[in-house]
C-alpha cells in the first residue's frame, strides 16, 4: 500500500473535504481525488461518503486509519531524527508565524535570511495549532492561554505575554447608547481562541452576530463598526477608534511561545534560528504585556 494514498487517507480524515486536504499535504484537488478511488479500488471499498457536510468516514475507513497514522508516526519520527542530527548550516527550515502584523517578528526572520545565506525558509502565516510532531513545521511561534504548557516533546520558550480585551468603534458604542444601532459581538470561527477570562456574550446581555476566523480579520471588522470582539490588546492599539467596552477590562490571556519539537534539537540550522528568534524576548513590545496598562491607553 502506498504511503502517498495513505496520506491521502489521513488529510480526509483530518480536513473532510478535498481542498483542504490538499493543502494540508500540498497536492492539488484532483491528486488528491485520484490517490483516494486508486486506493478505494485497492481495497474493493469505499474509504468516504461524500455528503453535503463534506467527506465522512465509513467503517472500512475507521478499520484502515489506525495502520495509517502508525506509519505515519514511524516515518515523521525518522524524519525527525535524521533531520536532528543535521550538522550543516545549510538546507530547509519550515517556520511558522502567527496571522497577525507583526513586524519586529518579520524583521528579524529577514535578518536570519541575510546572515545564513546558505538556509532556505519555507514561511507559512496562521492563527491555526501546528503540528511539529508532525512535521507541519520544524519551528512555530504560537500564542497558548496561560494555563497550558507545550506538550512535553516540544521545546520552548515563552517570548511575552499577550492581552486581550473586548473592543469596539467608539462611534459604533455611542450609537448604541443613543439607542440608534444594536450593539452585537463578533465571535471566532474555526479554531477559536480560548477566552476563559473574558466574560462571554450572554453575559453582556449581547447577542452574536457575526463568525470571523482570524485574529487579523476580526480586528479589522470591529474597526468598521461591525461590533464587539476579543482582540488582543496590541492590535486594538494601532487603531485610534477603537475603545475596550465599558466595565470589561482587558486580561493577561496567555504567552506567545516560540517552539520546536525536541528531536531537531540536535541540528545546527534549527538551533541556529530558534536562537535567533530567542533573542526577541528582550524586545517584547510593552504593549502586549501588561492588561492594566494596555487597557488604559485604549480607553
Amino acid at each position: 500500500m502506498d504511503w502517498d494514498d495513505l496520506k491521502v487517507l489521513l488529510a480526509l480524515s483530518r480536513a473532510g473535504s478535498t481542498r483542504k486536504a490538499a493543502a494540508l499535504i500540498a497536492v492539488s484537488n484532483t491528486t488528491v481525488m485520484r490517490r483516494l478511488e486508486s486506493l478505494e479500488e485497492r481495497i474493493g471499498g469505499r474509504l468516504f461518503d461524500r455528503t453535503p457536510d463534506g467527506f465522512r468516514e465509513t467503517v472500512l475507513a475507521e478499520q484502515l486509519l489506525p495502520a495509517a497514522r502508525q506509519v505515519e508516526e514511524i516515518l515523521t519520527e525518522a524524519e525527525r531524527q535524521i533531520s536532528g542530527r543535521d550538522a550543516e548550516l545549510s538546507g530547509l527550515i519550515k517556520l511558522s508565524l502567527p496571522a497577525v502584523p507583526v513586524t519586529y517578528l518579520s524583521e528579524s526572520v529577514a535578518e536570519f535570511g541575510l546572515q545564513y545565506p546558505s538556509i532556505e525558509l519555507d514561511i507559512t502565516v496562521s492563527d491555526h495549532p501546528v503540528d511539529l510532531a508532525r512535521r507541519e513545521a520544524d519551528i512555530a511561534v504560537r500564542g497558548i492561554p496561560k494555563h497550558k504548557r507545550p506538550p512535553k516533546d516540544i521545546v520552548g520558550i515563552k517570548l511575552g505575554r499577550i492581552s486581550m480585551g473586548d473592543y469596539v468603534h467608539r462611534e459604533l458604542l455611542g450609537e448604541a447608547h443613543r439607542g440608534l444601532r444594536e450593539l452585537t459581538v463578533i465571535q471566532a470561527s474555526g479554531h477559536a481562541l480560548s477566552l476563559d477570562d473574558l466574560p462571554k456574550p450572554e453575559a453582556l446581555g449581547l447577542k452574536t452576530r457575526h463568525l470571523i476566523d482570524g485574529i487579523s480579520p476580526r480586528t479589522v471588522a470591529v474597526a468598521n463598526k461591525l461590533g464587539v470582539a476579543a482582540i488582543p490588546c496590541f492590535l486594538a492599539q494601532q487603531y485610534r477608534d477603537l475603545v475596550l467596552l465599558p466595565g470589561v477590562p482587558s486580561c493577561h490571556w496567555g504567552n506567545t511561545w516560540l517552539l520546536h519539537h525536541k528531536d531537531l534539537r540536535k541540528s545546527a540550522r534549527i538551533r541556529a534560528l530558534f536562537k535567533h528568534l530567542a533573542q526577541l524576548e528582550a524586545q517584547w513590545p510593552h504593549a502586549w504585556d501588561t492588561a492594566s496598562e494596555a487597557a488604559t491607553e485604549a480607553a
